[in-house]
């Protein structure tokens, strides 16, 4: 749902120079990412924590724009979509895999 939040959901903004969008866009791909969003999700808990600032890890994972689901057949479809999400992205950064089963685990309610 393009320009749609969930309840809680905040946008960051933040200005920076062009040249400097356009060099993190062009090396996303070099450090693993696909995407500017998760990249400064993940660089912003990094650098709270060699600043010593714990932060929960599911911090990192792209926050849900989807209601919770109301069936059993709407938690199956959510746990097979959030799968092929970890199986995708489970290779672009070290620990990002236990990280997307935890917050999966959350957002479906189970424990695992």
């Amino acid at each position: 749902m393009p320009n749609q939040r969930a309840e809680g959901q905040k946008l960051l903004t933040l200005p920076v120079d062009e040249h400097f969008i356009l060099a993190i866009d062009k090396n996303l791909p070099k450090a693993g990412y696909s995407n500017r969003s998760q990249f400064i999700r993940d660089a912003i808990v990094e650098k709270m924590a060699t600043a010593g600032v714990k932060m929960p890890k599911e911090f990192t994972l792209a926050p849900s724009r989807i209601h919770p689901p109301k069936s059993k057949a709407e938690v199956a479809k959510l746990k097979a979509a959030i799968a092929a999400r970890i199986e995708a992205n489970s290779k672009r950064t070290p620990g990002y895999l236990n990280r997307a089963k935890s917050a999966a685990a959350k957002v479906v309610g189970s424990k695992k």
